[in-house]
């Protein structure tokens, strides 16, 4: 996976299941679907991590299920969330991943600071006084991340989000503002503390 610079993360869309009535959220397990895994394992560790900054508890599920094909077996997901006491579960899924390349042609700027007055002979300063910037190639990198809380209660649905990162910088990058940002949105919509 190739990442750039100029790294950007937005919150794009959020839903949250108004008729839920259950207990704030305070433990959870923590899902990245992800097939490679260390960057599962960044994911999941990131967003323990910020849980964890946040006065909550979370548990990375790489360390109770290593296999990602684990999880299409529902009884050890349940096992798992069972050892964990967790009364949360977040998920979160790569929905798009976008390499995009475009070619900016070169270009030839005047300065137009010369050739004000003074005759022909400035005239031809002014010519002098032109810039040329070559083309070049623009890549440019979309990743749009969707992550989903279930209460384990109830086993609903009961907050989802999209996130866009437009030229991230690193994985990392990502990660860190995703995990800023759905901590963020759980306080605001009242999930968590």
């Amino acid at each position: 996976m190739l990442l750039f610079a100029c790294a950007s993360t937005q919150l794009v869309t959020e839903w949250r299941d108004k008729s839920y009535q259950g207990q704030q959220l305070n433990r959870f397990i923590v899902i990245g679907v992800i097939e490679n895994t260390l960057y599962r394992r960044a994911y999941e560790d990131a967003i323990v991590d910020k849980f964890k900054e946040n006065g909550l508890d979370a548990v990375a599920s790489y360390t109770l299920i290593s296999d990602l094909a684990a999880y299409d077996d529902e009884d050890k997901l349940k096992q798992a969330v069972k050892t964990t006491q967790a009364d949360a579960v977040l998920v979160a899924k790569l929905i798009d991943y976008d390499e995009s390349e475009r070619y900016i042609p070169p270009n030839y700027d005047f300065n137009p600071y010369m050739g004000m007055g003074g005759g022909y002979y400035n005239s031809y300063h002014s010519a002098m006084y032109m810039t040329y910037s070559p083309g070049y190639i623009q890549k440019t990198t979309t990743i749009r991340i969707g992550s989903e809380v279930f209460s384990v209660d109830s086993e609903q649905l009961v907050w989802a989000a999209e996130t866009k990162s437009f030229n991230p910088g690193s994985y990392q990058s990502v990660v860190n503002n995703l995990a800023e940002i759905t901590i963020t949105s759980l306080k605001k919509n009242g999930f968590v503390k």
